[in-house]
């Protein structure tokens, strides 16, 4: 039932949001998500195991809070084309499968290292090893009631992974609803190994954007 339920939720959010895009719709899910039961116990799997983000995703929809969730991340079609690009997909496939002109190129500095930058309401890095460090990029856009409002970041980051936002304070205002942000990640202990799971949050008093992240230390 879980797909009826989340497309319920998707629908209501448009309704109550009628000029917003499916990026966004899909991010205020995402970033207003639960992490717990109702009874405030941590989720867990079929077989009674504690889960995982790979068991839950983002969490257990919270239809209430997906409605105003103060900010959201957008994606728009040049952003999946990029996305195409860094994968490796060269041009002339890319213009085979999607609607874009005859005379698009992908950027020259495309690369797989660049395919976390997709600006999705989670992150996930790939093969971190120890000692090195990744950044990724992010932008988040206010579709709270005040135009202008302060959001402030908390890490929640596993032993032995170092997580660090710059900048830590993203003040919206009328000229700048869209805001940029940096996250890197870097092993600082050999024993770090495997998939590590966190998340960042952004908070302005009201509203809690959470974006969950998953790191894969090489071994």
């Amino acid at each position: 039932m879980a797909c009826p339920h989340v497309a319920g939720v998707a629908a209501t959010i448009k309704a109550w949001n009628p000029t917003w895009t499916p990026a966004a719709i899909r991010s205020a899910i995402m970033t207003s998500a639960t992490q717990v039961s109702n009874d405030k116990d941590p989720l867990t799997t079929d077989s009674g195991s504690e889960a995982t983000p790979y068991d839950y995703g983002a969490g257990e929809v919270n239809p209430n809070n997906a409605l105003q969730p103060g900010l959201v991340y957008e994606l728009g079609p040049s952003d999946y084309i990029q996305f195409l690009c860094h994968y490796g997909y060269d041009s002339s496939t890319i213009r085979r499968i999607t609607a874009i002109p005859d005379g698009f190129e992908c950027p020259k500095n495309a690369s797989k290292d660049l395919i976390s930058d997709l600006n999705y309401p989670s992150i996930a890095i790939s093969n971190l090893s120890y000692k090195e460090s990744r950044t990724v990029n992010r932008s988040a856009t206010n579709v709270g009631s005040e135009e202008e409002s302060t959001y402030s970041v908390s890490i929640n980051s596993p032993q032995g992974l170092d997580v660090k936002v710059i900048p830590d304070k993203l003040q919206f205002g009328k000229s700048s609803k869209m805001l940029s942000f940096q996250v890197t990640f870097s092993a600082q202990s050999s024993s770090a190994k495997g998939d590590l799971f966190g998340s960042i949050i952004w908070s302005d008093g009201t509203h809690r954007v959470r974006s969950p992240f998953v790191v894969r230390v090489a071994s």
